[in-house]
């Protein structure tokens, strides 16, 4: 399985409405979940810096990017 494939079922997991996005409250159960921090204010920090386009919402290309870029 490749990271691309990994972070789409990543995102199914936590796309817990299944609207197609990753709202703030879903980041932050995936930001401690994956990242083992609790806290909204570091939740919060992550979500802005990923969220590129800055709509409050983490698109499924903005967790690729983010999972790699944590990755390296």
């Amino acid at each position: 399985m490749d990271t691309e494939e990994m972070v789409a079922e990543l995102f199914d997991v936590f796309d817990v409405n299944g609207d197609g996005v990753i709202s703030r409250g879903e980041f932050v159960a995936l930001a401690e979940s994956l990242l083992y921090q609790k806290g909204l204010n570091f939740s919060s920090d992550i979500f802005k810096q990923f969220d590129k386009n800055h709509d409050n919402k983490i698109s499924r290309e903005e967790l690729i990017d983010m999972v790699i870029e944590l990755a390296l």
